[in-house]
């Protein structure tokens, strides 16, 4: 019976990341490299990953997705139901628009163009489950 009581304080004890990714191989590696540490919920469907943000409650948004004005809101919409939530995102960099730029430091907390520098991503995602807001 001690050991189920530990085990359950263990799993209490781990930050909840939401990840959202059109790409299925992504969410999947990201979710094995980092089950240890955190409760990782993935999803390939934006509509689904609002609904997890509302139901887990996580420190931590990641989104692999462009950053369109469609995403921003959903962006704006995550921080209304959670002001404390950190977001990040992955973006292709082939972007060179100056609207895109003002787009990620107003709406994100961190962003990575793709492709990603995984320790990079790894300090950040510490940095802000250690830290939050």
């Amino acid at each position: 019976m001690s050991i189920r009581i530990r085990t359950k304080k263990k799993e209490e004890a781990k930050r909840t990341i939401v990840l959202y990714s059109p790409d299925i191989d992504l969410c999947l590696s990201l979710r094995m490299l980092f089950q240890e540490q955190y409760n990782i919920v993935t999803t390939t469907e934006p509509e689904i990953m609002m609904m997890m943000v509302k139901s887990f409650k996580p420190e931590l948004v990641i989104v692999d997705a462009p950053p369109t004005e469609r995403m921003r809101f959903r962006f704006a919409q995550m921080r209304k139901e959670d002001p404390h939530v950190r977001i990040m995102i992955f973006y292709a960099s082939f972007f060179d628009n100056p609207r895109l730029h003002d787009f990620i430091r107003q709406s994100v907390d961190a962003a990575f163009s793709k492709p990603i520098d995984l320790t990079e991503v790894t300090k950040q995602i510490n940095e802000f489950t250690m830290n939050p807001h």
